[in-house]
């Protein structure tokens, strides 16, 4: 069973944390937005920068770099927002940089390490290698628990009547 957890041969989208590269599925990923306004929300986790309004609908944001425990740092140029389909609709990520689009054969995927508590790690699904730079493939939505998830939901949906 531990191949469900493996990432798939396909093309990933690369994205910028620090230092790093990262890569996510391609058909995860909804759209690739600059950095925006984006309304804080009261008594919300630390990662959670706010929400933010996409065409009329409330999304939540979520400062990754923050939740993959990394210090925060000041929005540049290149900062973007990605936005990933997930069980509770839209969430958008904020990255220092957005890539490429690579396309990863089953050759150049490795599985993730084993470096310590591998519930922390449960999200990194294998090592993506692109010419000579490794990309950590991530599967962002478990990277959060269900009540994270929950939690976000919570304040992500349109009251009816503000749509009204």
């Amino acid at each position: 069973m531990s191949d469900v957890t493996k990432a798939k041969p396909g093309q990933y989208l690369t994205f910028q944390l620090m230092a790093e590269q990262y890569g996510v599925a391609i058909e995860t990923v909804r759209e690739i937005n600059q950095f925006g306004e984006i309304t804080p929300v009261p008594r919300t986790p630390d990662y959670v920068k706010g929400v933010m309004n996409l065409r009329g609908k409330i999304i939540p944001v979520v400062n990754l770099r923050i939740k993959f425990g990394m210090d925060s740092q000041d929005t540049t140029r290149d900062t973007c927002i990605i936005v990933i389909d997930t069980e509770i609709g839209q969430v958008g990520m904020i990255v220092d940089s957005v890539k490429e689009v690579v396309d990863l054969q089953e050759s150049q995927i490795e599985p993730s390490p084993v470096l310590g508590n591998e519930n922390a790690m449960s999200f990194v699904r294998g090592m993506g290698k692109v010419d000579n730079k490794v990309v950590i493939l991530v599967d962002i939505v478990s990277a959060f628990s269900a009540d994270q998830m929950g939690q976000m939901a919570h304040f992500s949906h349109t009251p009816e009547k503000a749509a009204a």
